[in-house]
């Protein structure tokens, strides 16, 4: 397996692990009596204001990228930022935490058959294998059964998936000559931007609090809290992006389904929440359809994801924002794993 490929798979891994470990921290904070939105832009705009310095430090003579791909950037932001939280949590008002992460991470599929219907280059045998196999283990540790499903919350949970494909295919493309660090900037920018302005629409409930948060047998201020947040939220996407770029869109938004039993054992050494024997079986299965899908694409033709910045940043637009709900906005929830962390 050559180098960039392990670098790859090591900073997707990291990636999804920080995701993972800002979810048991959202849920603290939650128990207090925070909401979703207040979270989401604290999370956003902490992560914009830290990496504004170093965004503007990476930019440097490369201003003239910007001006090229703001449509790119500006669905990154829109779609791969604000687009993916807001729908998720609208979705949870609807359904439980599991089923709507279960419905989001179905996202790698759509990839999948949007690079086949792209490149019209069929994934071999191994991959669909391999989707089987980590869509088997996801079922297994988010265990949906007895869900009450809701059309409305259905379609949102789906909206957030594609939402969540912009943010692998934005991620995976390298003819931008964005640094990653100024990408996630940018991005998070845009996306507080966007939380922000929906708080005069009541989407989304905003109630912050000042109390201690627990944090398993410690409690912390309420500052921590939200300083852990940001940093395991930029930490996530700044390596996330580093990571997709080497490895691509397919396989990294596979590698990324590992963030689900992170957060399972995260929550565990946090939280205390005993991870059941299903769930663990579950992960194993996950790793092993990521195993399947790597070597199905190293025996698949060359493919590589062509996609216009002005085609794919009108599509990505349309398809989330076809995927926007018009009703209330969405209750506080307890955020039981990992990509509930990254819509936190």
């Amino acid at each position: 397996m050559k180098q960039q490929t392990l670098v790859g798979f090591g900073l997707t891994l990291v990636s999804a692990f920080l995701f993972a470990a800002a979810g048991p921290v959202a849920k603290a904070m939650y128990a207090t009596g925070w909401t979703p939105g207040s979270v989401v832009l604290l999370r956003l705009l902490g992560c914009a204001v830290l990496l504004a310095l170093p965004t503007v430090l990476a930019m440097r003579g490369r201003w003239s990228e910007v001006r090229t791909h703001w449509r790119m950037l500006l669905v990154y932001g829109v779609v791969a930022m604000a687009g993916v939280q807001g729908l998720f949590f609208m979705a949870v008002e609807h359904l439980t935490v599991a089923v709507a992460l279960l419905l989001e991470m179905t996202a790698p599929l759509m990839i999948v058959f949007w690079v086949w219907l792209r490149t019209k280059a069929r994934p071999s045998l191994l991959t669909f294998i391999g989707m089987a196999v980590s869509m088997s283990g996801l079922v297994l540790v988010l265990d949906p059964r007895g869900a009450q499903l809701h059309l409305g919350g259905v379609l949102m949970a789906l909206g957030a998936a594609v939402c969540l494909c912009a943010y692998f295919l934005v991620g995976a493309k390298t003819d931008i000559q964005i640094p990653a660090v100024a990408m996630t900037g940018i991005g998070m920018g845009i996306g507080a931007g966007v939380i922000l302005a929906l708080w005069p629409t009541g989407l989304l409930d905003y109630e912050f609090r000042t109390a201690d948060i627990a944090l398993g047998e410690i409690s912390v201020p309420w500052y921590v809290g939200v300083f852990l947040i940001v940093m395991a939220t930029g930490g996530a996407y700044l390596t996330g992006i580093a990571g997709i770029r080497l490895i691509g869109a397919t396989v990294s938004s596979f590698v990324n389904l590992i963030e689900v039993p992170f957060s399972v054992v995260v929550a565990w050494l946090v939280l205390a929440e005993l991870p059941v024997l299903m769930q663990l079986a579950g992960g194993v299965l996950v790793l092993g359809g990521v195993v399947f899908i790597k070597l199905g694409e190293n025996r698949s033709p060359a493919r590589e994801v062509l996609v216009d910045d002005e085609a794919a940043g009108d599509s990505a637009v349309r398809d989330c924002a076809a995927a926007e709900p018009l009703d209330t906005a969405a209750a506080a929830l307890p955020v039981g794993a990992g990509e509930a962390a990254r819509s936190a």
